[in-house]
């Protein structure tokens, strides 16, 4: 009889492993990979990557895409994202779960795309961690879920630690404006420093001058007036008031420090700060 209950167990629990093919919430790597696919390649559903190019076929379905020579099918569409979804292509549950939300190639069902959308977020997508973080917060997707915060703050945390500089900058204004949780300019910092690092939509302009005030002033840090002035440094002109209010506090060897740090910082990530923006460098 153990025997029976842990084969059967085994069996329940092996089904299609879950896929993430495009974690990157800004669209780019998907749409490098379509710049890379000929007509051909994603209409051949021969090949051993059939999953993926059913997650291709059906986004483009969603509104057509002439490039490919495909027009919008609303059932094509939902045929091949099911597809995708039921093989284990986590990216595909997420944009069914937008389609249903917002009705788009279908009628509107919450309950759906609420059942979608917390399978993948429970999977890892990003996107879909978000989205319920939003949701619970009711900042977005508001009828997805009710007003819960802590949930929120549980997925918004979830998908702020995997990358999302978004999730991360949200986490950091409510910490640091006290809104429905208390106001904490440890976490607020902690969340900010996120938020403009992150791999994932990182928020590195308005980052920068909001770090530059924490390191002058000590909120929710040490006062580093090296980083301050570094992060003023890198806000371009818009920084130049607070670089010379705290290079009065600082020695000529600090400022030094901070302009290399600057320097190699701009050096590293290929963007050079121009007279009132950052821009990356061709």
């Amino acid at each position: 009889m153990k025997f029976l209950v842990f084969f059967m167990a085994l069996f329940l629990s092996s089904g299609v492993q879950a896929e993430i093919l495009f974690q990157d919430p800004t669209g780019k790597a998907f749409g490098a990979a379509i710049d890379k696919l000929s007509e051909s390649e994603v209409k051949d559903l021969s090949t051993p990557d059939a999953s993926r190019k059913k997650l291709f076929l059906g986004i483009f379905y969603i509104r057509g895409a002439p490039e490919f020579h495909i027009d919008k099918d609303c059932k094509k569409s939902l045929s091949f994202l099911n597809d995708a979804w039921s093989a284990g292509i986590t990216d595909a549950g997420y944009t069914l779960a937008t389609m249903y939300y917002n009705g788009v190639c279908t009628d509107e069902n919450i309950e759906k795309a609420r059942e979608l959308a917390t399978q993948a977020a429970k999977e890892g997508y990003i996107l879909a961690q978000r989205m319920l973080g939003l949701a619970y917060v009711n900042e977005k997707w508001e009828k997805l879920y009710p007003y819960d915060v802590d949930k929120g703050i549980y997925w918004l945390s979830k998908a702020g630690n995997a990358g999302d500089g978004r999730s991360a900058g949200q986490l950091s204004y409510m910490y640091d404006e006290g809104e429905e949780v208390p106001k904490d300019d440890k976490k607020s910092f902690m969340w900010l420093k996120k938020s403009v690092f992150n791999k994932y939509e990182p928020d590195s302009n308005t980052g920068f001058s909001i770090l530059a005030e924490s390191y002058e002033k000590g909120i929710g840090t040490k006062v580093d007036l090296v980083k301050a002035y570094k992060y003023y440094d890198l806000y371009g002109t818009a920084g130049i008031e607070g670089k010379q209010r705290v290079a009065k506090k600082m020695t000529q060897a600090q400022i030094d420090e901070a302009r290399r740090e600057s320097q190699a910082w701009q050096k590293e990530h290929n963007i050079q700060v121009g007279s009132d923006f950052i821009r990356r460098v061709k």
